[in-house]
């Protein structure tokens, strides 16, 4: 396995490998907060990137992502077009294409700063450290606002606050950083079942723990997509292993039986024990996640309503216009969501079906379907540490694109990381494959 560097041996030996690891850790810890020092980080990288590996035409792309880019960035730009067209507000178009353009642009140049496995083992690693200070901080502001612990003079919970859903009669945590549990919870149950010993330098233990502190968490945010990510993490990681050789599936059978026996069982105490406290409503939680799947003739959530509505009203409005759609900005007539953004909705690819069309729809999900796609091409001849960076890779953007079809986290600058962190993964080992083979056919 690959040795893992400190943060501190990162620091001084590979400071740009720091510097991408601190940007990446802000913006999974801390969405829509540190802004000036995201932006000072992002203009710094980009400079030294620029001058250090563009300028002296040392760009490690495999040519199928730089394609993959290309084709993004373009169907940004040619919708956007589209919605000049049909006159939608400049200012939503302009808006849109910061997600559809302007950052998809920013990720190809982060990218070609990731030529060494130790900067992509960095990043892998704060992606665990983060889940589990995200996962520590949503519990610690659950503990602080709800009176169970004092105010701490050190630690300020300004980015969670508690939000009341009156018909489920439930007061819950909510904080952007919830939104990342989607991907990194997936990611850390993945690396978990697929590896019993050390794991990019951190123990079982503490990756058991993380887990379960992580779950804890959850349970405090009552988000539906982020405990259905639980669940689909174990069903993605195991379709993604099988297709793995190189993975022992006779260990991996075991774990998964003895993580599934001590994990059920830790949250049955778990759960008893905050129901009794009164800290906890199981029943309300258990009604909240089941209300996302209540039929349209018995909806009884107020959320799962507006989706179906939302559904209706946008099928219609994409029929007016069904290849190409109303291009980028566009505005439902017959339905609005969102007052400061008028043009996104929570069911995010039906959005892009009435903005881009059946067309634009049908491209888009080659685009953010190829990642998976190349991984699983991969992991099939790849050896176990290769593995180790691909499968949890796939396996969270499977779940976080499963979650952004009744939410737009890919329209926003904050989470569109979740699609181009593999991105990245696999063109590191799609250039290492091509170089193994050219060096195999110069024998």
């Amino acid at each position: 396995m690959l040795k893992s560097r400190s943060i501190i041996s990162t620091l001084l030996n590979e400071p740009i490998t720091f510097l991408g690891g601190l940007l990446f850790f802000l913006m999974l810890f801390s969405p829509s907060y540190n802004v000036i020092f995201k932006i000072a980080l992002i203009v710094l990288l980009l400079l030294i990137i620029i001058f250090s590996r563009i300028a002296f035409n040392k760009i490690n792309i495999n040519k199928s992502v730089l394609a993959w880019y290309i084709i993004f960035i373009t169907h940004g730009i040619f919708f956007s077009f589209v919605g000049f067209i049909y006159k939608n507000n400049p200012g939503f178009i302009l808006r849109s294409t910061t997600y559809n353009v302007i950052w998809p642009i920013l990720y190809l140049i982060f990218m070609i700063g990731l030529y060494k496995k130790s900067s992509l083992a960095f990043l892998v690693r704060t992606v665990i450290i983060s889940n589990l200070l995200i996962s520590l901080y949503l519990i610690g502001s659950a503990l602080t606002l709800f009176g169970i612990l004092p105010a701490l003079p050190v630690i300020k919970f300004d980015m969670s606050f508690l939000a009341v859903d009156e018909l489920a009669g439930l007061v819950k945590i909510e904080a952007p950083s919830i939104v990342c549990l989607l991907f990194t919870l997936p990611f850390l149950i993945c690396l978990m079942l697929i590896d019993g010993e050390r794991t990019f330098g951190f123990s079982k233990l503490f990756i058991r723990v993380s887990l379960i502190i992580s779950i804890i968490a959850v349970i405090a945010t009552a988000r539906r997509a982020v405990i259905l990510n639980i669940f689909l993490g174990f069903i993605c990681t195991v379709i993604f292993t099988r297709l793995a050789p190189a993975i022992d599936k006779k260990a991996f059978n075991k774990r998964i039986l003895k993580i599934l026996f001590w994990g059920i069982g830790f949250l049955i105490v778990f759960v008893i024990i905050a129901q009794e406290s009164g800290l906890f409503n199981f029943t309300l939680v258990f009604n909240k996640f089941l209300s996302a799947f209540s039929s349209k003739q018995n909806v009884s959530d107020a959320s799962t309503q507006t989706r179906y509505r939302q559904f209706d009203l946008l099928i219609k409005s994409w029929l007016h216009a069904p290849l190409l759609g109303h291009g980028h900005g566009a505005v439902s007539q017959y339905i609005i969501r969102s007052k400061t953004a008028p043009w996104m909705y929570e069911l995010s690819y039906v959005a892009l079906l009435f903005q881009t069309g059946i067309i634009g729809l049908g491209i888009y999900f080659a685009l953010i379907i190829w990642p998976i796609y190349k991984g699983v091409r991969l992991i099939k001849t790849a050896d176990k540490e290769t593995c180790f960076f691909i499968i949890p890779s796939i396996t969270a953007c499977a779940c976080f694109l499963i979650a952004n079809a009744t939410n737009p986290y890919l329209q926003s600058y904050d989470y569109i990381w979740a699609l181009f962190f593999p991105v990245a993964i696999i063109n590191y080992y799609l250039k290492e494959h091509t170089y193994k083979n050219f060096l195999f056919n110069q024998v």
